[in-house]
């Protein structure tokens, strides 16, 4: 009988040290923020839903909240392999149907090289680029000659992309469309 309670005993000292030790208190997983930024849908180049909630990216459209959106690709080339990601804010929003959003994003000079870290500078050529993406997974990018408005590249892609939305501390939660 005493050997079991020393047995008893020390499980219970255990389950108590334990349970102070912060190390083994501490949750394996982080809370979720009340406010600041957060991925609220994601979806691949067919438009098809990964993760998150299209109502959710809607209602903070609606409530004015700020709005990026993040896009990468990663190719082989050779031995290598190339990864680049984005992040823009949207010049312009557009609710359609109450279904799908579309953005666009504002127009900025072209790179001389989007993946080479020693090429970021300019094109010399003075060229724009500019897009408009959509929940559809749709990416119209196209290139403009600066000087004469003149389109050198109509650039039609498909991206998976990530919507975010930046919740203010006192985040509302109506949704109702903008023209009620």
């Amino acid at each position: 009988m005493r050997a079991f309670k020393t047995i008893v005993y020390g499980i219970i000292f255990m389950m108590i040290v334990s349970s102070c030790n912060p190390e083994v208190s501490k949750p394996q997983y982080s809370e979720p923020m009340e406010f600041g930024w957060r991925s609220v849908y994601q979806h691949d180049g067919n438009g098809k839903l990964l993760e998150g909630n299209m109502d959710s990216l809607i209602a903070g459209i609606r409530n004015g909240y700020d709005v990026r959106i993040g896009w990468g690709w990663q190719r082989q080339l050779g031995d290598s392999l190339l990864t680049l990601e984005h992040v823009a804010e949207p010049l312009y929003i557009s609710i359609i149907q109450g279904s799908n959003v579309s953005a666009i994003i504002d127009p900025h000079p072209l790179l001389k090289s989007y993946i080479a870290i020693d090429k970021q500078a300019f094109s010399e050529e003075g060229h724009i680029w500019q897009c408009i993406m959509t929940t559809k997974g749709t990416f119209n990018a196209q290139v403009y000659d600066r000087s004469t408005g003149k389109l050198v590249k109509d650039w039609p892609q498909n991206h998976k992309m990530t919507w975010f939305l930046e919740y203010p501390q006192n985040a509302r939660t109506h949704s109702n469309p903008l023209y009620e």
